[in-house]
Order: C-alpha cells, then structure tokens, then sequence
C-alpha cells in the first residue's frame, strides 16, 4: 500500500518547500477532514514548526507593512510562534488527564501549527475574523481525528484553553493596569 498519497500532502516537506508549503495550506484549508485523518502523528516538530513559522512569517510581514508598524510585526512573529506551543501543552493536559483520551505533545502541536494556515489569509479585513473561528474548527476537527476522544470534548477542550487565555488574559491586564501585551489579531 502506498504511505505518500500525492493527492494529499500529509505533512509539510521542507525540502520541496514553495510546493509543500502551497499544497499543505490547500489541503488544510479546504479538505481539513482529510488532511487531519491522513496526518503523520509523528516524525518530530520539526516539518510542522517550520510550516508554522513560515505561515506567521507571511501573516506578520504582511500586517506589519500593511499597517507600517515594526513592533506590531514582531508581536505577531512572536505570539504566532509561542502560542501554538503553548496551547498544545495545555490541550495535551485537558485531553489526558481530564477527558483521559491518549495522545501525545506532539500530535497536539501538529494539529496546531497545521491549523496556522489560517494565518495565511486573516490578515484580510474582516474576513481575518472569520477565519480565527475557522481555525478553532480546524483544531477541534484535528484533535478529534488524532487523539482518542470524540468531537464534543475536543471542542470542549479547545473551549476550556480558550477561557484559561481569557482567564490570564484578564489577569494581567488587571495587573498592569489595563495595559495589554501586543496580540495576534
């Protein structure tokens, strides 16, 4: 049986980059279901970190010139790449240890720096926001194809990580006063 299904990128290949990069965001994007059921669920960060970073990268450069503000392009750069890191920790913890499905860090990280494809086309006024919504489907849709819980407590999981952010968010902006941190928009 063939594993590499040419129809289907199921992981991004830094080698054959501007094709892999193309073919990942299209497939994420437009056929998620798929993508996610034919995801590789293991073979290190280091493919879906890079289509993770390229996908800030663009979104960054492009906010960042649109709106000629430098510490808004280092904002987004920064919080793109720490908070998929970040929230596949904490979606890792929710799905185990209160829903106890099994799964691994690694698989809660794809499925969020795959979902940064949306990061490619949010930049779009107005449409950006729809399209933040899509990318909580996208990690539902993910989640519930790779680890072993069903779609219910994968949403319900996505939604608790989003209330421990409104949470701290809350709490340091309380803390300082109601001064916020640059935020990926």
């Amino acid at each position: 049986m063939d594993t590499h299904h040419h129809d289907m990128m199921t992981d991004f290949e830094p080698d054959n980059f501007l094709r892999s990069l193309f073919d990942t965001s299209k497939a994420i994007l437009f056929s998620p279901k798929k993508f996610f059921e034919q995801m590789k669920t293991s073979g290190g960060l280091q493919n879906p970190f890079i289509f993770l970073a390229c996908c800030v990268l663009i979104h960054a450069l492009i906010v960042g010139l649109l709106r000629k503000n430098q510490t808004l392009l280092v904002a987004n750069l920064a919080w793109g790449i720490i908070m998929p890191l970040v929230t596949a920790g904490i979606l890792l913890f929710i799905i185990t240890r209160l829903f106890k499905g099994s799964g691994t860090y690694e698989m809660a990280f794809r499925v969020n720096a795959y979902s940064a494809a949306v990061a490619l086309l949010s930049w779009i006024p107005l449409v950006g926001v729809l399209l933040e919504f899509y990318r909580i489907y996208l990690i539902v849709l993910g989640l519930g194809s790779t680890f072993t819980v069903k779609t219910p407590r994968a949403f319900l999981a996505v939604v608790m990580t989003l209330v421990i952010y409104m949470f701290l968010g809350g709490t340091i902006a309380h803390m300082t006063g109601g001064q916020w941190p640059m935020a990926v928009p």
